[in-house]
C-alpha cells in the first residue's frame, strides 16, 4: 500500500509552482494556481488539491488548457456578466470573472455570471470565500463538461452527469460562515482518485460498477472511468446535479454533457454564479447579527450519542486547515509519483523537483 508523508504547507506550494512554471505559466498564474490548490489540500480537499497538476499537465500537451491565456469579458447586459475563460487555467480565469461581474454590484446590488469554456476550477468554495472577503453572499454551480459523464442519475445504471459541484456562504466578520461547498455526487471524482492512489476502498454507496451494482473498488472508476459515481440523497442529489448541469450548461454556457465532444484528458468548467450585496435586503451589520445569532444557534443544539460536536458547513474545513497547517499536508507516495513524472515529460529535473517537498517536523 502506498505511503504517505507530511510536507509542510509551504514546501507543497513550492513545488506545485515550481512544476506549474515548468508547465509554462508565469509567475502571477504559477502562484494562484499553487495557492489554490495547496489550501485545497490544507481544506482537506485532496482531491482539488496538488493531485490535480498530473491531469493539468495532460490538458496542456494535449491543447486542451492554455497557460496564460486572457479571458473574454463581455460588457455586461444590466447585472450579468458573461466571460469566455478560452481554456485558461480556471483558478486564474474564475477570480478575474468574478471581479469583472462584481462591477456590476454597486449599481444592481447583485451581479450573475456566466464563467464558460475553463479550465478545471478546482474547489469551487474558494469562490464563496473570495466573494464573503468582500462582504457578498454568493451561490456557485458548476458543471463538468470534455469527457464522458461519471455520475448515474437516480435510477439509472448509466452515467448522465457530472460531479456538478455548489457552494454558497454567507459573510460574517470577511469570512465565509458558514460556507456549503458539495459536489452533488456522493464524492468528488477526485476523492476515488485519492482512494485508489492510496490502495483504499471507497466508502460504502459511492460507486455502482458497469452492471449497477455497488462497488467499494475505486480502481475502474479512478484508472478507466468505468461504472459510475452515485447521486447523494438519491434523488434529491440527482435533480441538483440536473439542475446545476442546466444552468452552468444550458443557460450559461453553449454546451452540456449530453453535446460537448469528448477531449483527451478533457475537464471543461463553466461556472454559474450569483452574488449578492446584503446591503439591499437590511444594514450589513444587521444581517451579520442574524447569521452569528443563527450560527451560534445551532451550534448550541445537544450533540447526538455518539457525536463530539455539532459542525455547520465549513468548520471542518476550517479545522482541517489548522491542523494541517500545524502538522503538515499528507501527501501519499503514489500522487508524488504522478506529478514528478509529468513535471519530467516537460523538461524538468525529477530529482530538484522532488527536494522542493519538506517534511513537517
Amino acid at each position: 500500500m502506498p505511503v504517505a508523508s507530511n510536507y509542510t504547507s509551504q514546501s507543497v506550494k513550492q513545488f506545485a509552482t515550481a512544476v506549474l512554471k515548468g508547465f509554462g505559466c508565469n509567475e502571477n498564474e504559477a502562484d494562484i494556481v499553487a495557492s489554490h490548490l495547496t489550501d485545497a489540500n490544507l481544506t482537506g480537499h485532496d482531491s482539488h488539491g496538488i493531485g490535480m497538476l498530473p491531469l493539468y499537465g495532460e490538458q496542456i500537451l494535449d491543447g486542451n488548457l492554455v497557460p496564460n491565456q486572457e479571458p473574454l469579458l463581455h460588457a455586461p447586459m444590466g447585472a450579468i456578466s458573461v466571460v469566455d475563460a478560452k481554456r485558461g487555467f480556471g483558478h486564474r480565469m474564475a477570480l478575474l470573472a468574478l471581479d469583472h461581474a462584481m462591477k456590476c454590484v454597486p449599481e444592481h446590488k447583485v451581479a450573475i455570471l456566466a464563467l464558460r469554456d475553463s479550465g478545471h476550477v478546482s474547489r469551487v468554495g474558494t469562490y464563496s470565500e473570495y466573494c464573503a472577503a468582500r462582504g457578498y453572499v454568493s451561490i456557485h454551480m458548476v458543471n463538468v463538461v470534455g469527457h464522458a459523464p461519471i455520475v448515474a442519475p437516480f435510477g439509472a445504471r448509466e452515467s448522465g452527469f457530472s460531479t456538478n459541484p455548489i457552494s454558497m456562504a454567507m459573510p460574517l466578520k470577511g469570512q465565509a460562515k458558514p460556507l456549503l461547498d458539495i459536489a452533488t455526487s456522493t464524492v468528488a471524482f477526485g476523492k476515488v482518485r485519492v482512494a485508489s492512489n492510496k490502495g483504499e476502498k471507497v466508502p460504502p454507496g459511492c460507486l455502482i460498477d458497469e452492471q449497477g451494482l455497488e462497488t467499494l473498488d475505486p480502481d475502474p472508476m479512478a484508472q478507466s472511468r468505468q461504472g459510475s459515481l452515485s447521486a447523494f440523497g438519491a434523488h434529491k442529489g440527482s435533480g441538483l446535479g440536473i439542475f446545476v448541469e442546466l444552468l452552468a450548461g444550458a443557460l450559461s454556457s453553449t454546451d452540456t454533457v449530453a453535446t460537448m465532444e469528448h477531449l483527451p484528458h478533457g475537464v471543461i468548467n463553466n461556472m454559474f454564479s450569483i452574488i449578492i450585496d446584503p446591503s439591499a435586503f437590511d444594514s450589513r451589520k444587521a444581517i451579520e447579527q442574524r447569521t452569528e445569532e443563527f450560527y451560534n444557534f445551532i451550534k448550541s443544539r445537544q450533540p447526538a450519542v455518539g457525536t463530539p460536536a455539532v459542525l455547520l458547513p465549513g468548520e471542518t474545513e476550517h479545522q482541517n486547515r489548522q491542523q494541517r497547517t500545524d502538522h503538515g499536508i499528507p501527501v501519499d507516495d503514489e500522487t508524488v509519483r504522478q506529478i514528478v513524472d509529468i513535471a519530467d515529460r516537460f523538461k524538468l529535473d525529477p530529482t530538484a523537483i522532488n527536494a522542493l517537498l519538506t517534511k513537517a517536523s
